[in-house]
């Protein structure tokens, strides 16, 4: 089986990363609350204008691609599906020269991103950069389940192939009911385990 991968909050907690650095960025500000809890970014979550987001992600970027550690057990698992023979696609709409990334960081996006697989020890067999459309990337590499969180993506994916969704309160949409739904990796690898 083909299986796609997201990075950002399915190999990271980055809702939890926005949560955490968000309140600690608006307490820095002196101003900004969480306004909206459900939110998957940080510019609807606080109610910031693009510039307040713009300054906040050239602070925490680095944290979030750099230090922030892959979630528990995305290793494990993933080495366990390799091992029993699944092809793993790391499928990410990150990109170089990304204007969300900081000076210092958006030259080698691609770069940070494959040191920070490998210094977490996600194996997989090829990366996609820059992808606009999952579903449509999904389609023409014949990938069997593609592994999202993001509600926009989820929507592209839609009849192009099979989705599991990394449960967040911001992909809790009545329209995804019916879709398989997970919460943790080893949930990924039972699901994964129940399809074949």
């Amino acid at each position: 089986m083909k299986i796609g991968i997201d990075i950002d909050g399915v190999l990271n907690s980055q809702y939890y990363f926005c949560i955490d650095y968000g309140t600690k960025f608006c307490s820095e500000l002196g101003k900004y609350k969480i306004e909206n809890i459900n939110a998957i970014d940080t510019t609807d979550m606080f109610l910031w204008g693009e510039d307040i987001a713009h300054q906040f992600w050239n602070q925490y970027r680095k944290d979030l691609v750099i230090n922030l550690p892959a979630k528990p057990f995305a290793s494990e698992v993933i080495k366990k599906l390799k091992d029993e023979k699944h092809e793993i696609y790391i499928i990410t709409a990150r990109k170089n020269n990304d204007e969300w990334f900081s000076e210092t960081l958006k030259k080698d996006v691609e770069g940070i991103t494959k040191k920070w697989l490998e210094n977490n020890k996600i194996d997989y067999d090829e990366i996609f950069f820059d992808i606009k459309d999952k579903g449509e990337c999904c389609k023409k590499h014949h990938i069997d389940v593609m592994i999202e969180d993001d509600p926009i993506n989820i929507r592209k994916l839609i009849n192009k192939t099979n989705i599991i969704i990394f449960d967040y309160p911001y992909n809790r949409n009545e329209e995804f009911r019916n879709l398989i739904r997970v919460h943790s990796w080893y949930d990924i690898y039972n699901k994964i385990k129940e399809r074949k």
